[in-house]
C-alpha cells in the first residue's frame, strides 16, 4: 500500500496557527506518519508578505491596533497569487495529495480549487479548531463562504458549551516538572507578535520581587532589565513562511540575551525551545492565545491572564478559568500574588493534561493511517 501522507496546512500571520501545526507534523512523524506542513503566506506576493511584517510592527506597539484590526472582515482572495496557488495544486495532484489537516481559514479558497482540480477522486480534510470559538481567519471567512465547513470534519480542542477539554497536541515527552521543584521565575510574553499588555505589568511585578523570563520582541527592549530578569528573542532574521536549510519549515530559532556576547539562536526538531524555559517557571503570564494554552496544559504551567485578543481569547480565558488552569492577572493582584494558588492550579493541570486524548494518535486510528 502506498504510504499516504498527511498535510498540515498553517499560517505565519501569527504563531497560534504555526507551532500546533508544527508540532502535530511532529508527533505524527514520530507515529511513523509522513507529514508536511504549508504556510498560506508562501501564496502571497512579496509585497503583501512584507505588509504582514509592518503589521506586526505596528500591533506589537499598538494592543488596540490589533484588536480593531480582529474585528474587520478580511477578503483573503484579494492577497492570493494565482500563478503560486496553481504551482502548489499541480504538485498535490502529482502527489496525490488527500489527507489535509487545517488551521488557518485561510486555506478553504485553495482546498476548494483543489476540490475541484482533483475530481472525481476524493479529499479526506479536517479542519482543527485550536481556540474556544473562531480566530480572525476562520471569522472573515465565515463572512464571505457561510457555510464552508460543510465538506469538512471539524475538530476542536476545547468544548467551550460544556466547558471541558477534548484533546491535546503533546509537545515533549517529559513528564511536568513538580511546582516546588521549579525555578522562583515567571515567563511573560505576548504571544507569537508581542501582542497585548504584558510590558505595562512588568514594573508592577519586579517591585514585587518576582523574577522575570521576558520575551522581547525588539533588541532594544532587553537593555531594559533589573538584575533578576532575564530576556530572550526570537531571531529577528526568521520568518514562518521561510524554510530551512532542508527544505522544511521550523520552530522559531530563540537566544537568551546576554550583552557580554552576541546572541546564539537555535531551535530543535521536537518542539520550541520557549517550551523548556516555561516548563521550568512558576507560571506563564500573557494574553491567552492558542500556543499559550497549549504550553500551560502540556507543561501543567498555570496561565496568569492579561487582556484577551478577540472573542476566541475571551472564551479561552472563561475556559481556564473554569478548569482551575489559570487566573486573571487582576484577580491574582487581588490575591496579593500568591503561590498558593499558583500551586493549585498547576496540581489542576497535572490531572487536567491526563484526561485529554492525543489529537495525533486519534486522528492516526480514524484514518487508518500506518
Amino acid at each position: 500500500m502506498e504510504k499516504r501522507t498527511v498535510t498540515i496546512l498553517c499560517s505565519g500571520f501569527g504563531l497560534g496557527l504555526y507551532i500546533p501545526g508544527l508540532l502535530a507534523a511532529q508527533r505524527l512523524k514520530e507515529k511513523n506518519i509522513s507529514a508536511r506542513v504549508e504556510v498560506f503566506e508562501n501564496l502571497m506576493s512579496k509585497d503583501k508578505r512584507d505588509n504582514i511584517k509592518k503589521s506586526r510592527k505596528a500591533y506589537h506597539g499598538n494592543f488596540a491596533l490589533a484588536q480593531m484590526s480582529a474585528r474587520m472582515p478580511m477578503d483573503i482572495r484579494q492577497s492570493i497569487d494565482s500563478q503560486l496557488v496553481d504551482q502548489l495544486l499541480e504538485s498535490w495532484l502529482e502527489e496525490k495529495k488527500q489527507d489535509f489537516i487545517i488551521l488557518s481559514g485561510h486555506w478553504l479558497y485553495v482546498l476548494e480549487e483543489y476540490r475541484k482540480k482533483n475530481a472525481p477522486a476524493a479529499i479526506n480534510a479536517e479542519i482543527l479548531y485550536v481556540d474556544c470559538d473562531l480566530p480572525p481567519s476562520w471569522k472573515s471567512l465565515k463572512q464571505y463562504f457561510p457555510d464552508y465547513h460543510k465538506d469538512y470534519r471539524e475538530i476542536w480542542l476545547y468544548d467551550f458549551e460544556n466547558m471541558k477539554l477534548q484533546y491535546q497536541i503533546p509537545v515533549s515527552k517529559s513528564e511536568p516538572i513538580p511546582f516546588h521543584q521549579r525555578s522562583e521565575r515567571f515567563i511573560i510574553h505576548g504571544g507569537g507578535w508581542g501582542m497585548g499588555t504584558y510590558r505595562t505589568k512588568i514594573p508592577e511585578l519586579r517591585s514585587r520581587g518576582l523574577s522575570l523570563d521576558i520575551v522581547a520582541y525588539e533588541p532594544q527592549e532587553a537593555s531594559e532589565g533589573s538584575p533578576r530578569d532575564r530576556y530572550f528573542m526570537v531571531d529577528p532574521d526568521w520568518c514562518a513562511w521561510n524554510k530551512n536549510r532542508k527544505g522544511s519549515h521550523e520552530f522559531p530559532p530563540i537566544s537568551e540575551i546576554i550583552y557580554s556576547r552576541p546572541p546564539l539562536f537555535f531551535n530543535k526538531e521536537e518542539y520550541h525551545d520557549l517550551f523548556d524555559v516555561t516548563g521550568q517557571d512558576r507560571a506563564i503570564i500573557g494574553k491567552p492565545g492558542a500556543g499559550t494554552m497549549m504550553d500551560s496544559l502540556a507543561s501543567a504551567t498555570p496561565l496568569i491572564m492579561l487582556d484577551p485578543f478577540g472573542e476566541h481569547e475571551k472564551k479561552n480565558t472563561q475556559l481556564w478559568e473554569h478548569l482551575g488552569f489559570g487566573i486573571t492577572y487582576e484577580n491574582w493582584e487581588k490575591a496579593a500574588f500568591s503561590m498558593d494558588i499558583l500551586e493549585s492550579l498547576h496540581k489542576n493541570l497535572l490531572v487536567g493534561r491526563k484526561a485529554t486524548v492525543d489529537y495525533t494518535e486519534d486522528y492516526k486510528n480514524k484514518n487508518g493511517l500506518v
